[in-house]
């Protein structure tokens, strides 16, 4: 009976306990050096991806999409349309916070480059301002040293940058 009645007291207690035990992701000290390789060819692929996030996300330079991606861009992101000219549109309709995004990791092979970087998000059903962190995944495919195509986590519905706003460094 003893054991029962520690059993079923700390199963209450853990189910009353907000589960909070995650490492934060947080971004590179170096990310700029996370988009280089002794390989030119994968070199100048993560270089091109670099140009995407520090250019065209971070100092909304949509004018250089032409630079950067195929005519064709297949985006498969289902809230975003394909092509570069609905890339354009979306900046110029949607301009992005000054930021910058922490990027932790790149792995490039062959004509792909993944991108992983640090969301932070509002915590649900959380006090206004209390946010937590995540991780989200870019995959870009070049055809030549442009981005033919993309792919990431999201889902069909409000979309989120997931940075809450910060100051680009």
């Amino acid at each position: 009976m003893l054991r029962w009645m520690v059993a079923a007291t700390t199963a209450a207690l853990l189910a009353a306990t907000p589960v909070t035990a995650q490492e934060a992701v947080v971004g590179a000290p170096e990310r700029a050096a996370l988009f280089h390789s002794p390989d030119p060819v994968i070199d100048a692929r993560k270089q091109v991806v670099y140009n995407i996030y520090t250019k065209i996300f971070e100092e909304n330079r949509y004018d250089l999409v032409d630079v950067y991606m195929t005519k064709r861009y297949i985006q498969h992101n289902p809230n975003i349309a394909s092509g570069r000219e609905a890339v354009k549109k979306l900046f110029r309709e949607n301009r992005l916070p000054k930021m910058t995004i922490p990027v932790f990791a790149v792995v490039a092979e062959g004509d792909m480059v993944v991108v992983a970087s640090a969301m932070v998000l509002p915590r649900p059903g959380g006090k206004p301002g209390e946010t937590y962190t995540t991780t989200h995944f870019d995959m870009w495919r070049f055809v030549g040293n442009q981005v033919d195509e993309h792919w990431d986590e999201a889902r069909l519905g409000p979309m989120s940058i997931g940075i809450v706003e910060q100051p680009a460094k």
